[in-house]
């Protein structure tokens, strides 16, 4: 296949990641604490919304394992599409139940363009031999999670809440768009020995054990990850000094999750992907657990750059790593760990809202998150047991 295709379905790729997880999913950070000042919605709420969100993601992620309507392409368009609906509509509803249906349905069609552009697009560089540059289809979310909240921070209040989800949906269309006319199938099959699939006896000694393990790992970075993902941007509003500031928090996450998919996949390729993905672990803990101890703005502006560097980083490192495996396995693991990982999501976001109650004091719920990326990391240790004895190392 030729790479001009290979980049081609990148950018697609990139731009339909841009809608459904920037915007579709992860504006909700930055627009909450508006929406809780206007409409009074409690931390309970929001906790009970993100996690509907998140629900809907679960599911929508194993669709495409049981569900192909026409082709992967064709169904990422019509998922595409229902998905920037629900934002477009998030704008024009005070009610909330209406919230949680418009917000599980924008969950599902995220985990279902979520996977069929993983697979769409990493199988594309495969074919392309471009497999190297996977860390930049993830980037996409970065770039809009870094445009949308600048967004925000500039033209978001109390009243015009609903406009933003309105906007956002709009300019959702227009990129959508481009996506729908220019996105095609490509058709060539696979050809292990004669793609570069990186694939070595050390490195890739896959067992059940290092599996099961691995997975586990995968759904407790999901868990770990989305407390700071959901209120972020609510912790900083709660400080009376930077309250005026909480948006650009979440700029700082954008900012430094936009490089933050290719310099992982690099380093995952220079010092292997496990030593990688505990380095990613360890930065994410310092930066979930540093508001606890420090209300600073430099260690808030550092927290959020943590946060926002490896969060996407180990979705990068587990994608890859689950593509790969796919390809030799013959299984789409990708939807699998994709399932894991929204599990963790699912069930997060609702104990910290019970944790959060009706304070404004953080601490318990992030407390709770660096606790789950400490178990992350043991996990991720265990995985490895077996491997390296069966290797001698």
């Amino acid at each position: 296949m030729s790479s001009s295709k290979a980049y081609k379905q990148l950018l697609l790729g990139m731009l339909s990641l841009f809608i459904v997880m920037a915007i579709g999913r992860f504006s909700y950070t930055p627009v909450l604490p508006f929406m809780q000042k206007a409409t009074h919605l409690s931390n309970q709420d929001a906790g009970l919304l993100a996690t509907i969100n998140y629900l809907g993601y679960l599911i929508g992620a194993m669709i495409p394992t049981f569900l192909i309507m026409k082709s992967k392409v064709i169904d990422l368009k019509i998922y595409l599409l229902i998905n920037i609906i629900s934002v477009l509509l998030m704008g024009f509803t005070h009610d909330f139940v209406t919230w949680n249906i418009l917000r599980f349905v924008a969950g599902i069609t995220s985990g279902t363009v979520f996977v069929l552009a993983s697979n769409v697009v990493l199988e594309s560089l495969n074919k392309g031999g471009k497999s190297h540059l996977s860390g930049f289809l993830y980037s996409g979310v970065g770039i809009g999670i870094f445009t949308s909240s600048i967004f925000v921070q500039l033209y978001t209040d109390s009243k015009t809440w609903a406009s933003t989800w309105i906007i956002l949906g709009v300019a959702s269309l227009v990129m959508g768009s481009v996506v729908i006319f220019l996105m095609k199938d490509i058709k060539e099959p696979i050809n292990l020995e004669n793609k570069n699939l990186n694939v070595n006896n050390k490195s890739e000694a896959y067992t059940k054990w290092f599996m099961v393990f691995f997975s586990i790992a995968y759904l407790l970075e999901g868990a770990g990850y989305i407390v700071t993902g959901t209120f972020l941007v609510a912790i900083v509003e709660s400080i009376p000094n930077l309250k005026e500031y909480a948006a650009l928090s979440w700029m700082f996450v954008g900012l430094a999750a936009i490089p933050s998919c290719i310099l992982w996949s690099i380093l995952g390729n220079k010092i292997g992907f496990i030593k990688a993905i505990y380095l990613a672990f360890i930065l994410q803990f310092i930066g979930v657990i540093l508001p606890v101890f420090s209300h600073h703005t430099v260690s808030l502006i550092i927290s959020s750059c943590l946060f926002g560097g490896t969060f996407l980083g180990l979705t990068t490192l587990f994608m890859s790593r689950g593509q790969l495996m796919s390809a030799i396995s013959g299984k789409n693991l990708v939807a699998l760990l994709t399932f894991i990982y929204s599990l963790g999501q699912v069930i997060a976001p609702y104990f910290a809202g019970i944790l959060i109650g009706d304070t404004d004091n953080y601490n318990g719920a992030l407390i709770f998150a660096s606790s789950l990326l400490v178990l992350a990391i043991v996990a991720i240790f265990i995985s490895q047991r077996p491997v390296q004895k069966k290797l001698g190392n």
